[in-house]
């Protein structure tokens, strides 16, 4: 991981409410974990994507169209 030091503006109230949510302890982790939630909220929008156009899913296979409809707490059969 490449690490550099840089200076930034920063608005300290928006820090402040940022490092609240993320429960981190310096500005540094706050930017650093928010980047990473970015990171994270873009690879869950993708996914979310692709369930929407069912990319990738054989919902002609009666075993895959079956378990998709299982609810939580039912037992694979």
């Amino acid at each position: 991981m490449a690490v550099r030091k840089t200076a930034l503006l920063l608005d300290d109230e928006l820090v402040a409410q940022v490092r609240e949510i993320l429960g981190t302890a310096t500005t540094t982790e706050t930017l650093a974990e928010a980047m990473r939630e970015v990171i994270r909220v873009r690879g869950r929008a993708r996914h979310f994507e692709r369930l929407r156009r069912r990319e990738g899913l054989d919902l002609e296979d009666p075993d895959v169209a079956r378990d998709s409809w299982r609810t939580v707490g039912d037992v694979p059969r």
